[in-house]
This record gives C-alpha cells, sequence and structure tokens, in this order.
C-alpha cells in the first residue's frame, strides 16, 4: 500500500481548539451566509414520538430513551427484534443525526440483549463499538471494543450484547462509500463489501476512529442550534473516513465473515422456524429438533453457549420483549394490555402483568400509558 496516499486520508486527531474552530462554523453570522438547513435538540422519553417526525437535512435530534427498543429497533428504515435475556431495566442514550443521504447515531445502554434484524435495506451501516463490557457477539464471534461490523445492503445484525455498550453508526449509499474508498486502494474492490463481517482494526487504527467519532458526537451535540451546509459536509468526510481509514489498516485474519460457528446457525434456525410456525407457544422442542435435523442434545447447547439460556426460556422471553415492543408502539397503533398479552400466548393476565414488571421494571399498564402519553404530548407541542 502506498503509505503516502494514506498518509493524506488518515483522518488527524481533533484537539479542542480544532473543535472549537469547527464550531465556528454555527455562528448567526456564518448561517446566513452558508445556508442553515435548521435543525434542534428534542428531549423525549418516547423514542416512536421522533420517529414520526421528518428528519431534514442537518437536523441532529436528541434522545433520552427509557429502553433498548426505542434506541434500536426501528430507527432510520431498520427492522431489529430485540430480546431481553437478564430480568431489570435496560437504559439507553441515542443521538440521531441526518447528513444528507448518509445517517450517524452515537447511543450507548446497559442491559443485556439478543438482537436480529435488518440494519438498512438500502444502504451500507457501519457499525463501532466505542465501549464494551461484557459478552458482546456477532454471527457467534466474539467482539472487542473498538471492532467495526460491516453490513450491506439488507444485511442483518445478529448477535448478543451484553452488560454496558457504546456503539456509532454511519449509514451510507452504495455510491459514496465507494467514492471515499478509492482513496484506500483494497476497499475499493466491491467483492470487500458483499457480505456482513467483522473486522479488528490494529490498537493505533481503533483509538484513531474512536477520536474521530467522539469528537464528531461531541460537535453535533455542541451546536445545539443548527448544522451549517459546511459542516454538514465536513462531518459526513471525517465519519466515512474515520471508519475508513480503520479498516483499511485491517490484516487478512482481522476480517470474521457472517455465519462461521454453528452455534449461531442453530440458533438463527431456531428463530426462523419459531417465526414461520405461526402460534409459537404451541411449537415443541421436538418440532425444531427435527425441522433442524439435529439432536436435543445439540440444540440446547447452542442455545447455552451463545445466549446463556434454554431454548424454552428463550421462546418465553422472546414473547415478553415481543409483547413490551408492541405497547411501546401502542401510541401510533393503540392496543390493550390484554390484547398484546393474548396475542403473545400469555393467556394469565396476573402471572403476565407480574413477570412483566419483574422483566422490564415496570407495569404493562405504566407502559400502555407512556407511550400514548408521549405521542400525545408530540402532537400538542407540534
Amino acid at each position: 500500500m502506498d503509505n503516502e496516499g494514506m498518509r493524506e486520508s488518515h483522518p488527524r486527531s481533533w484537539s479542542n481548539a480544532d473543535w472549537r474552530q469547527a464550531r465556528t462554523n454555527t455562528s448567526r453570522a456564518d448561517l446566513a451566509e452558508d445556508g442553515l438547513v435548521s435543525g434542534t435538540f428534542d428531549e423525549q422519553r418516547s423514542f416512536g414520538a421522533a420517529r414520526a417526525a421528518p428528519v431534514s437535512l442537518g437536523h441532529a435530534t436528541l434522545c433520552e430513551t427509557r429502553g433498548p427498543h426505542e434506541v434500536w429497533a426501528h430507527t432510520a428504515g431498520r427492522d431489529l427484534a430485540i430480546t431481553q435475556l437478564t430480568p431489570e431495566p435496560c437504559r439507553g442514550h441515542l443521538l440521531r443525526a441526518s447528513l444528507g443521504d448518509m445517517g450517524f447515531d452515537a447511543g450507548a445502554f446497559d442491559g443485556d440483549l439478543r438482537v436480529r434484524g435488518i440494519m438498512a435495506r438500502k444502504a451500507f451501516s457501519l457499525v463501532s463499538v466505542m465501549e464494551q463490557e461484557g459478552v458482546l457477539n456477532q454471527w457467534g464471534h466474539r467482539i472487542e471494543e473498538g471492532d467495526i461490523i460491516a453490513i450491506p445492503p439488507g444485511g442483518e445484525l445478529d448477535g448478543r450484547f451484553q452488560g454496558h455498550v457504546a456503539y456509532a453508526v454511519v449509514t451510507a449509499p452504495w455510491g459514496l462509500v465507494m467514492q471515499r474508498a478509492e482513496a484506500f486502494e483494497w476497499l475499493a474492490d466491491p467483492c470487500f463489501w458483499t457480505e456482513p463481517a467483522v473486522y479488528s482494526p490494529p490498537p493505533e487504527a481503533r483509538a484513531a476512529c474512536k477520536r474521530v467519532l467522539q469528537g464528531c458526537s461531541s460537535l453535533l451535540r455542541a451546536m445545539g442550534a443548527g448544522i451549517p451546509a459546511s459542516t454538514v459536509a465536513f462531518l459526513r468526510n471525517e465519519l466515512l473516513d474515520g471508519l475508513l481509514t480503520a479498516l483499511s489498516e485491517v490484516k487478512g485474519e482481522g476480517a470474521r465473515r457472517q455465519g462461521a460457528l454453528n452455534a449461531a446457525r442453530i440458533v438463527r434456525g431456531a428463530e426462523d422456524f419459531l417465526e414461520s410456525g405461526g402460534a409459537r407457544q404451541a411449537v415443541q422442542i421436538e418440532d425444531i429438533c427435527q425441522a433442524l435435523n439435529i439432536s436435543r442434545r445439540t440444540l440446547y447447547r447452542a442455545f447455552h453457549d451463545l445466549l446463556d439460556v434454554s431454548p424454552k426460556a428463550y421462546l418465553r422471553l422472546k414473547n415478553m420483549s415481543a409483547a413490551r415492543a408492541r405497547l411501546l408502539d401502542a401510541g401510533r397503533h393503540p392496543t390493550t394490555v390484554t390484547q398484546v398479552a393474548l396475542d403473545q400466548g400469555f393467556w394469565e393476565l396476573g402471572r403476565f402483568s407480574g413477570a412483566y414488571r419483574a422483566m422490564f421494571g415496570e407495569s404493562p399498564s405504566e407502559t400502555l400509558r407512556g407511550a400514548q402519553g408521549a405521542v400525545q404530548g408530540d402532537s400538542l407541542r407540534r
């Protein structure tokens, strides 16, 4: 690789003075000259309310959320199913910014979650693990702090996030990724981007990438009043180049492709069978084993190795988390606690309410009222 070319493309380390200088682009005098695309920061309890509002070029929204369902599940075209694996409330926060045809998320949460689903149907997603405490895996591969998960359009995030996790996500269209990748030689090969993978850059590259992502996040939070066009262009280039520079430093053995480990394939297959089976509560373990052509022992070992729960316990947790997701969405799609419980196979409503409170730290009716109230409050603000 041409070291001289790499030197020009490598993101610089930003000092406080650098960020202060960049922030001066947002002064009122400059906004008139550069052309401000207005944006404001909204402190919101319900991520559903933020999702309903259109996001214009250069608009940044700071959302303080109640849990990971609101952080991850359906932002920016995502379609993620999240199953909480351990009982206690999961708290999180999320900064979201739209930078033209590119998106940037920076957030964190605490919990133990199984996450699977589409990140973006028509764009690339580059996920950087900024901080990590506990067990993280993707497709069964262990994830370390500083790793980058590259997911092509329509590709799935598929793993477990345990403990405290801080992350950043850059979402960009194919043309923009390939355009910026031309400066990094082998990253310009389209074959590099054809399938999901986890990449482990060397320590210096991890640290440089983290500084860029944290710096851009701090700059977005500091602006508050809006983002001028010149700063949107700066952020787009800085974010994408920071991640691509780190990826360019990965050696061949630093890439871990999707679906290499048997336990992850078995759990995925079991989930697919459950989703296609209609009434999931009626499915027996023997049905799953027969569908996957594996023994009961193999099925149990895969679930314990990947998620530390049995298949039957996971099915119950999955249904409980699906009920919570439905209640959190009740502001847009009205429902009742009874209907949600029955739809997820919980026939004894008293036991459902007690188990729900133990799992999420509030009753189902409290979740429902909170979701309905958040949407009503958002309507009044408009």
